[in-house]
């Protein structure tokens, strides 16, 4: 087994560092790259894996983010709208005309998965052609006709269905709003003001080096996933280091980038009262908040990661991982990795049970 790890003086890190191996050849992982936070200071951070692979991954290793860069677009659509540049509560149909339902949807809608507009994922048309050939990119306007393939689940803003359409909707509007392109948008508001040096975001396969590379047999057979093309998921273009998710996190939970009134709305309840969600387990802008915990959970093209950043006290782990050979995929390791690790640095737990 190779190990990489950066360590700090406190007890608990060799203990965590544990955890994570003996994690791999129990959970069938190829590679895990991770790191822990106890407030700003770091605990811990490595790459760990399995014997057969070579080279060894960097610590430092770029992954695919997915699912977490919605918060940061959350944020992006928060900072517009103090600004003036975009109207939270007004219709997107300016910006989406060929949106179902355009004319009562608005950019909150969108980031909170309220708008009621089907997800394109699930669609057995589009799943068959992502598998005939990972390496194609899509557009919106592409994912858009799988999705309304099918009618609204709901009239908007009546109930919470995550939907990875809404989420695609919602760079397309703030693209539009700003007249600045994602990766714009992202650099001058998240990247550069927080001072994450190694995330990038591209709208193709693009990703930095040290890449983390990705394994997965969904088609079949085991091979190597680290540049199929992402743009099916619309945020999969997103890549960073996992020192950088967790500045990003930190920063979350504190509201650094938001004012205090959109800082507090970011993480509000909203979605409480739908679906099967609480004001203790809800969908808050792109995040899982369960009970003290901010959680992701992305899987993508062999990318297993989860991100938890506990909110008082501050708290933060993010595991990123990818299977061996008969890893099914079935459940995600980075989230088990980091209950284990929770374990370590918190008395609160990580529950997801009434969260997804």
């Amino acid at each position: 087994m190779t190990t990489g790890v950066i360590s700090s003086n406190d007890p608990r890190a060799q203990q965590i560092s544990d955890i994570v191996s003996k994690s791999l050849p129990e959970l069938d992982l190829q590679s895990v790259v991770f790191g822990v936070w106890d407030g700003d200071q770091e605990i811990v951070r490595g790459a760990i894996d399995a014997p057969s692979v070579q080279p060894p991954t960097a610590v430092d290793a770029r992954v695919r983010v997915g699912q977490p860069m919605e918060a940061m677009l959350s944020t992006v659509m928060l900072q517009l709208g103090s600004e003036g540049v975009l109207h939270l509560n007004e219709p997107v149909a300016k910006y989406l005309p060929k949106l179902v339902n355009g004319a009562r949807i608005t950019p909150r809608m969108l980031a909170n998965s309220t708008a009621g507009t089907p997800d394109y994922v699930p669609d057995p048309a589009f799943v068959a052609r992502v598998s005939a050939n990972p390496f194609a990119g899509y557009t919106f306007d592409e994912l858009l006709l799988y999705a309304q393939a099918n009618p609204p689940l709901f009239p908007p803003g009546t109930d919470f269905a995550y939907s990875h359409t809404e989420m695609a909707a919602l760079v397309q509007v703030l693209e539009a709003a700003s007249g600045q392109s994602l990766e714009d948008l992202m650099a001058a508001r998240i990247f550069g003001p927080l001072g994450m040096t190694a995330s990038a975001a591209h709208q193709n396969n693009a990703i930095e080096q040290p890449a983390f590379h990705a394994f997965t047999s969904q088609r079949g057979v085991f091979e190597d996933s680290t540049y199929w093309d992402p743009t099916w998921g619309f945020n999969g273009g997103m890549n960073a280091s996992i020192s950088d998710l967790g500045r990003w996190l930190r920063a979350l939970n504190s509201g650094e980038l938001l004012n205090a009134v959109d800082a507090k709305e970011s993480l509000a309840p909203v979605t409480a009262g739908f679906a099967k969600m609480t004001d203790q387990r809800y969908f808050a802008y792109g995040s899982l908040v369960s009970g003290g915990w901010i959680l992701g959970n992305p899987s993508l093209n062999g990318y297993q990661g989860f991100t938890a950043q506990h909110r008082d006290p501050s708290l933060t782990i993010v595991v990123w991982s990818t299977g061996g050979p008969s890893n099914t995929e079935e459940s995600n390791a980075s989230q088990i990795i980091s209950q284990r690790i929770a374990s370590i640095v918190s008395d609160e737990p990580i529950n997801l049970s009434s969260t997804s």
